[in-house]
């Protein structure tokens, strides 16, 4: 049933509203101090790289047209640089498979080592108003469909990858994981880079801790069966964590959160109105005054009535349920069915009319 992935549009890097999308980060007038390496076996721009050791990707080539003018230049060691993976797309070799248990998978085809670029996490980047809406369009067009594809870019910012991505959308989640998100700041642009933490065996399913900011932690079940399974996908926040974050990145953490909760509160009075209005506080029926109420649900008598008339299943019955159209529609369905009755009548007793002798009643 399942022979091919889900299709979706394939890209390489993100994609960007022209008319809409994040401010390029100003660049930062500094450049690290590594040198061309011509040694075999030594690298230019290693661990100690400072570009590297700041999540910025070293950014200059003295070979290009405009390349010294580049206001993002901070590296002087040219394409054999080795802090460039991302832009130059220096990706492992994968592919998605099927993984027992978790749907659609991506394993690695030659195998990875620990601290090796993987893959990046492309989609469409999306602001917090578009992520909400499609959040809440998905759910409601396909409630049964827990597949999750959003993922935090920088504050107020989210890449969509569920239908244009690449084939890290297929990255499974793990509360033990081999592979880790890792933000890098690509002249200006922020791109998230899967690195890989442990090593990997050819045609091992590669895997990351999904961390998902959520309230309802019982829908994304985690099913990878480790010892350190946390049993969701729900991630805990630490206080490291937090105080990497800057007071710009906490201010706008703050304000989204409070924009979550006025929509959260927001929806609960309207549902409430919505719900008053279809409702009175009286069963049908009842006088001003009645002792029956509608919060206090269907009373015994009426388990008969409700039964014959098909208004609802009695098992079904909850409190402060709406039974007003329905009763209604019953009694409409009632009062049809007398007016049918009476024209049968009638029709029986015209049809009798007409077998009587007239002679014999002017004789009587």
């Amino acid at each position: 049933v399942h022979s091919k992935p889900p299709s979706y549009t394939h890209i390489n890097t993100n994609r960007y509203n022209p008319k809409h999308k994040p401010k390029r980060h100003p660049p930062t007038n500094e450049s690290c101090n590594c040198k061309p390496s011509s040694e075999d076996g030594i690298v230019s721009c290693g661990d100690g790289c400072l570009n590297r050791l700041s999540y910025v990707e070293c950014v200059g080539d003295k070979s290009l047209k405009n390349g010294e003018k580049n206001p993002y230049w901070n590296c002087n060691c040219g394409p054999i640089c080795s802090n460039r993976g991302v832009s130059k797309r220096q990706f492992a070799k994968c592919r998605p498979m099927r993984e027992h248990g978790k749907g659609w998978g991506l394993i690695t085809v030659n195998g990875v080592k620990k601290g090796d670029l993987v893959q990046e996490y492309c989609g469409e980047i999306i602001d917090e108003k578009t992520k909400e809406e499609r959040l809440l369009a998905w759910s409601r067009d396909h409630p049964n469909d827990p597949n999750f594809y959003v993922m935090h870019l920088e504050p107020g910012w989210y890449i969509d990858a569920r239908e244009v991505a690449n084939i890290a959308r297929f990255i499974n989640h793990s509360c033990d994981p081999n592979c880790k998100l890792v933000p890098v700041n690509v002249a200006g642009f922020t791109r998230v880079s899967i690195v890989c933490i442990k090593d990997v065996e050819p045609g091992g399913f590669l895997s990351y801790d999904y961390q998902f900011d959520t309230r309802h932690e019982e829908k994304f079940t985690c099913r990878w069966g480790s010892p350190r399974c946390r049993g969701t996908m729900k991630g805990v926040k630490t206080s490291s964590s937090t105080q990497k974050k800057t007071k710009k990145q906490l201010l706008a953490d703050a304000k989204a959160r409070v924009q979550r909760d006025k929509k959260f509160l927001q929806s609960i009075s309207d549902s409430e109105k919505h719900r008053l209005h279809l409702t009175g506080m009286l069963v049908p029926g009842e006088r001003e005054g009645g002792s029956e109420l509608v919060a206090g649900g269907p009373r015994e008598k009426y388990r008969r009535d409700a039964r014959e008339g098909a208004i609802f299943l009695w098992r079904n019955a909850r409190l402060g349920a709406d039974f007003s159209s329905r009763y209604w529609r019953r009694m409409t369905r009632m009062k049809n069915k007398s007016s049918n009755k009476k024209r049968e009548n009638l029709a029986a007793v015209s049809c009798k009319l007409g077998k009587v002798d007239l002679f014999s009643v002017l004789k009587a």
